[in-house]
């Protein structure tokens, strides 16, 4: 925020959780501020303290009529003491879009990009979070755009020399692809499931709660008998080795990848896989980028761009290379931003701010590629740009 504040042009306010609200307090000089108390209780009351049923009604649609009071009466005391000019999500809620309706909102998380170049950045979306995001409401509008053809063979070639020969390198220093030979069998196609938390909003708000063995055991026998699965994990929540035997006792077309060769074996293994099942995992973007077919559960941003159940992962083509092309021009046009930029650069992210308040259609400008260049998405992957 002080890097985005560039000389005092903006007052901030921050709606979370009240020990948040005393780290940021302890970060910087201190100010005066007003401090709006939300009880949790009285949030999660309507839902019996369930949050699954609770953050299942952030995600409803925005005509849904309101039964979190609650989170009605906070927003509009923040509307009638504050009146912000633009709302930074993290997270979708219809709430704050009813309450701030004729607003500039912008969503924030890490952005879907590959984490093997070393290069973090994140995503604003001037439109919604996940089910209203522009990735997926603009997604048709992204299948028929057409760059100049030599741009696209520039941003495909960097995806090659920056992404994909790197995870075709780590998986042969790792050995992950003399293990995928050692298991695959000869004609049938391979599926990577990559798997999350279940404790994300993404998982249980857009998804459903359900335990990460029961969900690994619905994908499996979602397949097609013909393909193979290999499951992946976030470091944080993976099944133990004795559990995943079992479930290979029960379904002969998996394949858990050994215990030494497992951690972030997502992106070394995409090269060699021929489809990626997720929920809302930045590994769905990687394959559709690559090339894949993708296969979303649930409700996510990548919905547009993928398929919609496993009888279609047979039949429905991948994104075509100008489609990826322009996927990868989509990313690097406004919509990501470097980390280092947004948290180092002094007044980087106010100018980015100022840029969506006062522009005549900040969804539009993401489309508009006339001063777009294959730099942009180079700088993104974290390529030295001249």
């Amino acid at each position: 925020m002080e890097n985005a504040a560039g000389g005092g042009r903006f007052n901030f306010a921050i709606a979370t959780s009240p020990w948040l609200c005393d780290f940021f307090r302890g970060t910087g000089p201190e100010t005066a501020t007003l401090q709006i108390e939300v009880s949790p209780w009285r949030v999660l009351e309507p839902f019996g303290g369930d949050r699954f049923r609770y953050l299942r009604d952030l995600y409803a649609p925005a005509s849904t009529p309101p039964v979190n009071q609650a989170l009605v009466d906070v927003f509009a005391e923040i509307r009638d003491s504050f009146n912000p000019d633009l709302i930074l999500n993290y997270a979708q809620n219809r709430y704050i879009e009813a309450a701030f309706h004729d607003k500039r909102h912008v969503f924030s998380e890490m952005a879907p990009l590959p984490r093997i170049t070393g290069q973090s950045a994140f995503f604003f979306d001037p439109s919604g979070h996940q089910t209203a995001s522009l990735l997926r409401k603009g997604a048709s509008r992204l299948r028929n755009v057409v760059l100049p053809q030599a741009d696209a063979d520039e941003v495909l070639s960097l995806w090659q020399h920056n992404v994909r020969d790197r995870c075709i390198e780590a998986a042969r220093t790792r050995g992950l692809d003399r293990w995928l030979a050692s298991v695959r069998e000869e004609g049938r196609p391979v599926a990577l499931l990559a798997f999350q938390p279940p404790d994300w909003l993404t998982y249980e708000g857009a998804y459903e709660t359900i335990p990460l063995d029961a969900l690994l055991m619905r994908w499996l026998s979602d397949l097609p008998p013909e393909w193979l699965a290999i499951p992946t994990y976030h470091p944080l929540w993976r099944l133990p080795p004795e559990m995943e035997a079992a479930i290979a006792s029960e379904f002969p077309n998996f394949r858990p990848i050994p215990k030494d060769l497992s951690d972030g074996a997502s992106e070394p293994l995409l090269p060699f896989v021929e489809a990626v099942l997720t929920i809302s995992s930045s590994v769905g973007m990687m394959g559709l980028l690559d090339g894949k077919c993708v296969l979303t559960y649930g409700r996510s941003m990548l919905d547009g761009l993928s398929a919609r159940s496993p009888d279609q992962l047979s039949t429905t083509p991948s994104l075509t290379p100008m489609q990826r092309a322009a996927v990868m021009a989509f990313l690097s046009n406004g919509y990501c931003h470097e980390v280092h930029e947004c948290l180092d650069r002094h007044g980087y992210m106010g100018d980015l701010w100022s840029q969506i308040i006062n522009s005549a259609d900040p969804i539009s400008d993401r489309f508009d590629f006339s001063r777009w260049s294959p730099r942009a998405f180079e700088k993104l992957l974290g390529s030295v740009v001249s």
